[in-house]
């Protein structure tokens, strides 16, 4: 499986992947620029879930 394929299926787990599961799943408010922290916390959410997937495999 190739590398963009692998976020992608990140992004869909951690439902990071639209403004609309941002803001479902994790609170953060659609139509607004992402700050630092919003950004920092989603990159931080994916790289747990990739953590997990290297761990179990």
């Amino acid at each position: 499986m190739n590398q963009i394929k692998k976020i992608f299926i990140a992004q869909h787990a951690t439902a990071t992947c639209c403004r609309g599961c941002l803001y479902k799943w994790h609170k953060i408010p659609k139509g607004i620029e992402l700050n630092e922290e919003q950004k920092d916390y989603i990159v931080n959410v994916i790289m747990a879930w990739i953590d997990r997937e290297i761990k179990n495999n």
